[in-house]
C-alpha cells in the first residue's frame, strides 16, 4: 500500500499561530520520523510509549467512560494490539542494524509492538541470527537476498510499512517505505569547555510516518522552503531559549540558547556537519550554549542525545495525478483565454 504524503506549512504571518515554538533535548533524537510532537488522540497509542505505559492510561479513560474494570482491560489490550497488528518494520544489517543505534531502535519498536524484519543483501544469513536472537527476532523473519535489487523486492513482497537503510539507492527504489540510516542523528557535543552542543533540527524532504484519526496511516514532510519560514519565523519570535525537555511543557529549562542556526545551501557554500553530508538543501542546523549545569551533566552522561522541534503546522492535501493533471489543463485553458 502506497501511503499519502503531506506537506506540512505555516503561516508567515508572525501572530498566526502555526510555527515551530519549542526545540526539546531527547533521549532517542527524532529527526527522521518522530520530530514534531504531535497531539494525538487520547486513547490511541503514542508514539514511543510502551504497552506497561499506555494499558493504565487507557483503562483509567475507558472506566470514566463508564465501563467496568474487566471490560476496559479487554478494550484497551484490543487497542493496542489492533494499532501494531499491520505495522512491519524491516532492516538491512551491515552499517544499520549491526549498529549500537540500530540496536536501540528496533529494541524500541519492538516493545511499541511493532513486527520486526532482517532483510538484508548478503547471501548468508547465518551472521546475522545472534543479533537476531539477541533482539527477539524470529529465524523466520531474517532474510539474507543475496543483492539489493531482490532486497527492494523482497520488502515489497512481504508489504513491510518502514525499511531502514543506509544505502540511498535502494530508499529512492521503495517508494516512500524506506527510510535512510546514519549511524547518529544525535547533536554533538562541539566544545566541552563552552557548553556547545551542535545538530541537525529538521531535514527537508524527509518523510516522517504518522497514524492518527484524522489522516490514518500518512506521512508529512517539510519543504525547503518552509523550513526556512519555520527558522525565520522562530528567530523573529525570539524563542531561542525555548528549550524543554522530553516535549514535556512541565519541563522547560533555562540556561539553553540557540546562538548559532544555518539552512544547508550547497550553492552558496553552506555546508551541513562533516557527518550528515548526504542530506538535502534546505535542512537546518542548531548549535545551543548549555549554562544550565543540571542539563549539561545530563547531556554529557548520553541521558539527551538530540533535537527534536515542537509546534502547530497546516496540513496541505496530497494532490492525485489525475487532479494534477486537470489543474495542468486548467491553466493552459486559462492562458489561452487571457491570450
Amino acid at each position: 500500500m502506497t501511503l499519502p504524503i503531506y506537506e506540512l506549512k505555516i503561516s508567515e504571518d508572525i501572530n498566526n499561530e502555526a510555527e515551530v515554538s519549542y526545540v526539546a533535548l531527547v533521549d532517542e533524537p527524532a529527526i527522521k520520523k518522530d520530530f514534531i510532537a504531535f497531539k494525538d488522540e487520547f486513547i490511541a497509542p503514542s508514539k514511543g510509549e510502551h504497552k506497561t505505559e499506555f494499558l493504565p492510561r487507557c483503562i483509567a479513560y475507558v472506566i470514566k467512560e463508564g465501563k467496568d474494570s474487566d471490560q476496559a482491560v479487554a478494550i484497551c489490550n484490543s487497542i493496542w494490539s489492533e494499532h501494531f497488528a499491520d505495522n512491519k518494520i524491516s532492516f538491512d544489517y551491515d552499517d544499520t542494524l549491526s549498529t549500537e543505534r540500530g540496536k536501540t531502535l528496533a529494541k524500541r519498536l519492538i516493545a511499541e509492538g511493532n513486527t520486526v524484519y532482517i532483510i538484508s543483501a548478503r547471501n548468508s544469513k547465518d551472521g546475522m541470527l545472534s543479533t537476531a536472537s539477541d533482539l527477539g527476532i524470529p529465524e523466520s523473519r531474517v532474510y539474507a537476498t543475496g543483492s539489493n535489487t531482490a532486497k527492494v523486492q523482497k520488502v515489497k513482497d512481504l508489504n513491510i510499512n518502514k525499511h531502514y537503510d543506509n544505502n540511498a539507492d535502494v530508499i529512492a527504489q521503495l517508494d516512500g517505505i524506506g527510510s535512510k540510516f546514519l549511524e547518529s542523528h544525535s547533536f554533538a557535543i562541539i566544545n566541552e569547555e563552552q557548553r556547545i552542543i551542535s545538530g541537525p533540527l529538521m531535514l527537508a524532504d524527509e518523510l516522517i510516518y504518522r497514524n492518527n484519526e484524522k489522516f490514518g496511516e500518512h506521512y508529512v514532510k517539510f519543504s525547503a522552503q518552509t523550513i526556512k519560514q519555520i527558522a525565520i519565523k522562530f528567530a523573529k519570535k525570539k524563542y531561542m531559549n525555548h528549550v524543554n525537555l522530553m516535549h514535556d511543557s512541565e519541563q522547560r529549562v533555562n540556561d539553553v540558547t540557540m546562538f548559532e542556526s544555518f539552512i544547508v545551501d550547497k550553492k552558496r557554500g553552506i555546508m551541513p556537519m562533516a557527518e550528515f553530508k548526504e542530506v538535502a538543501d534546505g535542512s537546518w542546523f542548531g548549535s545551543f550554549y548549555v549554562e544550565n549545569d543540571e542539563v549539561w551533566q545530563e547531556v554529557k552522561k548520553g541521558t539527551y542525545k538530540g533535537f527534536s522541534v515542537e509546534g502547530m503546522f497546516d496540513y496541505v492535501e496530497p494532490i492525485t495525478a489525475e487532479q494534477n493533471a486537470l489543474n495542468e489543463i486548467s491553466k493552459l485553458l486559462n492562458e489561452l483565454i487571457t491570450d
